[in-house]
């Protein structure tokens, strides 16, 4: 349930951002008010044990791991503070406002410390000192009531987030790559926590689940999804983990799991894909990862377990073309899975559906995941629903424990008219989904095998529906009396005649041996070039040594309606009627 009140807090800062006016960007807001809202509450949090943690510091010549683990007992919190300032004690010495606040947080613990670090803060404090703003904002936060007694760290969670929705949605143009709407947020919790998953939750008196984003952002799809399990189940224990590339990004999302007393370390700062922080499986995974972004210049790590440990590693189904990594990130996050059974939702582009020729390494890492029969479902979303880009997504979902009803087969939902045309747009952001229409796509999706099954935005296909052969069909070379050239007995192939075709898989494919998948390809292939070929190229043979096999999600294909053309007739008339006009308005013209 969401905490009461938690929106006057939110208010109140928001009104102390109008005193940035002139001094920041618009853009910029969230970054000045977001570690002073971090700073005020771990500022409230220690109250209770200031004096004894700067006594206890005090004594001290360094500090070091031990004397570190010793301040934070001391504290009874995952951080502390040696200043002996507060926020109310700094405010009266306006004169030595710069210095005191800068040394209020250079005496944080380590890992409180390494956040308003990443935050650039000291940059943020100079320039409010310069406008003459920073002895007023300090002294509203200063009022700003924060004390755990009053804002539960829940509420506080709430706080944050809401903050740092309102702030991203304000920097529109910069939003997008960093935070996931939080509608999009939702409704991938609600697939991920299908029927049986919320069962299994709502049924066990206190469930342990673990959630994991690999391109965590801000951390609003951890915090959506702890959110949502504490709804199933408000006595689960939930652990949320992360890991960010952009040092501000984590800093945002280390900041929101402190204010809900969460372990720092659950939140990595760094790139997973070359240097994964969690060595560890989840129940959740899920993730909004770049869209489209160049994997070049960190490719070594990732070539190098590709090579060095195929299948064994994380990468070895293929690799990506090097202009988008996304599959890569869809990789790392299968291997994350738990052998008893994970769920796993990520947020895609269009281009990962289709994008490489068979045997190429999109195509392989399709074909693995069709192969493990991981893909359960596909939504595709409305348009224009993030703030830096207009383009098609798609929500995966994917899981290694299917029910048995789903086992070889793969459900596709037709969200794309459900999205509802926002009053004003943010950036590039122009619809949103309502919760009705959450709802929609949720009962479309859990229903796919069933009472939706006959919906025309709802699709239940075998996962062989989306495979291929390459076949390469040869026609001969001749000589200049038009008989075909021998070596060795065979007629030699006319490179210029060369031909491919693309063969659907023959159904059940995938479930075969590799002896039958061999002869059912072969039959297969051989039965095209009698039915479709011959017909027209009767010397036509396949070269089956270059057969390849390819993997695509043709979405829009699966839904696409035929509309006739117009009749001739209507056609026509239209002409003629306009020819009509012309004529009329060119009778009038003196030439």
């Amino acid at each position: 349930m969401t905490p009461v009140g938690f929106e006057n807090k939110v208010a109140f800062v928001w009104k102390v951002a109008d005193k940035l006016r002139g001094t920041f960007k618009q853009h910029e807001y969230g970054s000045v008010m977001l570690p002073l809202l971090v700073l005020r509450r771990m500022d409230a949090v220690l109250a209770p044990t200031k004096e004894a943690v700067v006594a206890k510091a005090a004594g001290m010549a360094a500090i070091g791991e031990g004397q570190d683990a010793i301040l934070k007992a001391v504290a009874k919190q995952r951080f502390y503070n040696t200043s002996p300032l507060t926020f109310s004690s700094m405010l009266s010495d306006d004169k030595n406002l710069v210095e005191q606040l800068a040394g209020y947080i250079r005496r944080l613990s380590t890992d409180a410390y390494a956040v308003m670090e990443a935050y650039n803060v000291d940059d943020k404090i100079t320039r409010m000192d310069r406008a003459g703003i920073l002895y007023a904002v300090l002294s509203n936060f200063a009022d700003l009531d924060l004390r755990p007694s009053v804002v539960s760290n829940e509420a506080m969670g709430y706080i944050f987030e809401e903050l740092l929705r309102k702030f991203s949605e304000m920097s529109n143009e910069t939003a997008g790559e960093h935070y996931t709407p939080r509608e999009v947020i939702t409704l991938m919790v609600e697939l991920l926590l299908d029927e049986k998953t919320s069962s299994e939750l709502t049924q066990n008196p206190k469930p342990v689940r673990t959630v994991y984003d690999p391109a965590a952002g801000t951390g609003g799809m951890l915090m959506g999804a702890l959110h949502q399990i504490m709804e199933r189940n408000p006595n689960a224990v939930v652990k949320v983990y992360g890991q960010e590339l952009n040092d501000e990004t984590w800093a945002i999302a280390q900041s929101d799991l402190m204010m809900q007393d969460i372990e720092p370390n659950q939140m990595a700062n760094g790139n997973s894909l070359t240097a994964d922080a969690f060595d560890r499986a989840f129940d959740f995974i899920l993730a909004n990862p770049p869209y489209g972004v160049d994997w070049k210049s960190y490719a070594g790590p990732i070539k190098d377990e590709h090579a060095a440990l195929g299948h064994s590693g994380r990468f070895g189904a293929g690799l990506p073309r090097a202009s988008d990594g996304s599959l890569l990130f869809l990789q790392h996050m299968l291997w994350k899975m738990k052998p008893t059974g994970s769920r796993v939702g990520i947020v895609l582009s269009g281009s990962p559906l289709f994008s490489g020729q068979a045997g190429s390494g999109e195509s392989e890492i399709r074909r693995w995941i069709l192969e493990n029969d991981w893909l359960e479902g596909i939504v595709a979303l409305p348009d224009q629903m993030f703030y830096n880009t207009g383009i098609s997504t798609y929500v995966w979902i994917l899981t290694n424990k299917k029910a048995e009803a789903d086992r070889g087969r793969v459900r596709l939902i037709d969200g794309r008219a459900l999205g509802t045309k926002m009053r004003r747009s943010l950036g590039d952001k122009r619809k949103e989904l309502t919760p009705e229409a959450i709802a929609e796509i949720a009962q479309l999706y859990g229903g796919a095998g069933g009472e939706f099954a006959n919906e025309a935005r709802v699709k239940m296909l075998e996962r062989e529906t989306f495979g291929f052969q390459r076949i390469t069909v040869e026609r001969p070379l001749v000589d200049e009396n038009g008989a075909p050239r021998l070596k060795k007995g065979k007629a030699q192939p006319d490179a210029g005649l060369r031909d491919q075709e693309n063969v659907p898989l023959p159904a059940g494919w995938f479930d075969l041996g590799e002896h039958e998948r061999s002869k059912a390809l072969y039959e297969a292939a051989e039965q095209h070039l009698t039915d479709e070929i011959h017909p027209y190229a009767p010397d036509a043979w396949i070269d089956h040594t270059k057969t390849r096999i390819g993997v695509e999600i043709p979405f829009n294909r699966q839904f696409y309606v035929y509309t006739p053309p117009r009749p001739v007739e209507e056609i026509a008339s239209e002409i003629k009627e306009l020819e009509g006009q012309i004529q009329l308005w060119m009778s009038g013209v003196e030439l």
